[in-house]
C-alpha cells in the first residue's frame, strides 16, 4: 500500500455530521474513510470494531464506504456513547413536528423545575441556569426516544458554551469574573439554531451497531477470539488526566442531561474527574508486578525522574493489556491513530513501541502515515520542564497492521 496524504487541510468538520457537536480529539473522518475504503470488502458482511469509540467518527465513517458492515464500539464515557448513539441511529420521520414543540416551548411562558445540582451555581450564571433549564424540560416531553436523544446530543455545546469554563482548554477552569458577567444570553436563540440547522445531518439511519459503555479491557475480555474483522481506534496516547481530560470536558453536559437517556452503572457523578481515573492508566487503574513489555518501555524509563516513572507504567500496563487482547479479538486488520507524548522532557514513541508489540503478536506493518495537527485546543506550547519548554502533540500517526 502506497503512502498516501493525509493532511487534509481544507476539511472542515462544521461541513458534515462530525461538526455538530464538540468532542476532544477526534480522529479526522476523511482519513479513517479513506483508510477503510482500502480494507473494507464491501462484498460481505464485515464486523468493525472501534474500542474506544468516543463520538463515533470511526464507525460513522464504516457506514459511509458500505452498508454491509456490523459495528461494534465500546466506551467508558456516557457523553461518547449518547453521541455516537445518535450518530448512528439518526431522527425520525417526526423530528420536524418535534422541533415545533420545542421551539413553541422555548417561545412561551411555560412552568417548569429549575435543574440543580452540586456546584451548579460555581460553574453557570443564575439567568443561565434558568433558561438551560427550560430547554432541559422541553425536551424531557419529547416522546420519541430518537428525536429526544438529538435534541439531549444538541444541547451538550450549548451547555459547554455558556458554562463558567475556559474555552480554551478541555480541563475545567473556571473564567474570570468579568467574562462570565460580560456574556450575552443568547441561550434559547442559540439552541433553536442548533437543532434547526443540524437535524438534516442525521437523517440517515443505521441499524446493525452495538455500542457498549463500560471498561474496554473487560469488554474486550468477553469476546470471542478473531472475532472482529477491521479493528479502527485512537487509543489513549497516556493517562487522560494529563493528556486529553474526556471527562472534565463532559462532565458538566452530563449533569444536565436525564439520567433515562444515558448509559450509566452508578459512579459517574462521584466526582468531577472521576470518568478519567477509571480509564486506561488512570489512578483507579491497577496492576500486578512489572510490566512484562517493560524491555519495549526501558529506554524511556530510565530517563524519567522516579516521581513519574509510576505513572508511565500504570499507564502502559493497561495500555499493552488493550493491545494483547485486541491482537485476540482482531482477524484481519488493525487500523490505529497514535501520538507521541512527552513525559518530563522525554518524548515517549507510543507509535515506535506499539507497531513493536504488534509485530511480536503477529501483525506485519502495512502502512504507517504521518498527520500534521492543524487545529488544537492545546497550545502547541504547554509547560516548561527544567526551564525548556515542552511542546504538546503536533503530529499523530495512522499505522496499518494485517495479520499475519
Amino acid at each position: 500500500m502506497l503512502a498516501r496524504d493525509i493532511a487534509y487541510k481544507n476539511y472542515k468538520k462544521r461541513d458534515d455530521i462530525h461538526g455538530t457537536v464538540l468532542y476532544p480529539a477526534v480522529m479526522v473522518a476523511p482519513v479513517q474513510k479513506d483508510i477503510l475504503n482500502d480494507v473494507i470488502n464491501k462484498d460481505i458482511c464485515t464486523r468493525v470494531l472501534d474500542p474506544f469509540h468516543g463520538s463515533g467518527t470511526a464507525l460513522y465513517e464504516a457506514t459511509e464506504v458500505s452498508k454491509n458492515v456490523e459495528l461494534y464500539g465500546c466506551d467508558i464515557n456516557p457523553l461518547a456513547n449518547l453521541i455516537t448513539k445518535v450518530k448512528l441511529q439518526g431522527i425520525s420521520e417526526r423530528i420536524e413536528r418535534d422541533i415545533n414543540n420545542i421551539v413553541d416551548c422555548l417561545e412561551s411562558e411555560i412552568s417548569f423545575d429549575i435543574h440543580n445540582f452540586p456546584n451548579i451555581s460555581k460553574w453557570f450564571r443564575q439567568d443561565f441556569v434558568i433558561d438551560l433549564s427550560k430547554i432541559r424540560a422541553a425536551i424531557m416531553e419529547t416522546e420519541d426516544q430518537k428525536n429526544r436523544l438529538f435534541f439531549w446530543c444538541m444541547f451538550i455545546d450549548i451547555v459547554k458554551k455558556y458554562s463558567n469554563t475556559r474555552t480554551s482548554t478541555y480541563k475545567l477552569h473556571i473564567k474570570k469574573e468579568i467574562d462570565i458577567a460580560r456574556q450575552e444570553n443568547n441561550i434559547i436563540s442559540d439552541y433553536i439554531s442548533s437543532i434547526r440547522n443540524n437535524y438534516k445531518r442525521y437523517q440517515k439511519s443505521f441499524n446493525s451497531f452495538t455500542l457498549i459503555k463500560g471498561d474496554t479491557l473487560t469488554y474486550l475480555q468477553a469476546c470471542p477470539e478473531n472475532y472482529f474483522d477491521i479493528c479502527i481506534t485512537s487509543p489513549p496516547y497516556g493517562d487522560n488526566a494529563t493528556t486529553v481530560p474526556y471527562g472534565q470536558f463532559s462532565i458538566l453536559p452530563l449533569f444536565w442531561i436525564d439520567n433515562k437517556d444515558l448509559e450509566l452503572e452508578g459512579w459517574e457523578f462521584e466526582n468531577y474527574s472521576i470518568i478519567d481515573s477509571r480509564s486506561i492508566g488512570g489512578p483507579l487503574q491497577t496492576f500486578q508486578g512489572e510490566v512484562k513489555e517493560f524491555e519495549l518501555l526501558s529506554k524511556y524509563i530510565k530517563k524519567i525522574s522516579f516521581l513519574k516513572q509510576k505513572k508511565v507504567i500504570r499507564f502502559f500496563a493497561g495500555y499493552f493489556e488493550f493491545l494483547e487482547q485486541i491482537c485476540r479479538v482482531t482477524s484481519s486488520y488493525l487500523i490505529m491513530t497514535l501520538g507521541n507524548r512527552t513525559v518530563d522532557g522525554v518524548k515517549i514513541n507510543l507509535t515506535e513501541l506499539t507497531i513493536q508489540y504488534l509485530d511480536s503478536r503477529g501483525f506485519s506493518q502495512k502502512e504507517v502515515v504521518k498527520r500534521e495537527i492543524i487545529n488544537k485546543r492545546i497550545p502547541k506550547r504547554v509547560s516548561n520542564v527544567r526551564n525548556r519548554p515542552v511542546s504538546s502533540m503536533n503530529e499523530e500517526y495512522v499505522i496499518v497492521m494485517e495479520k499475519k
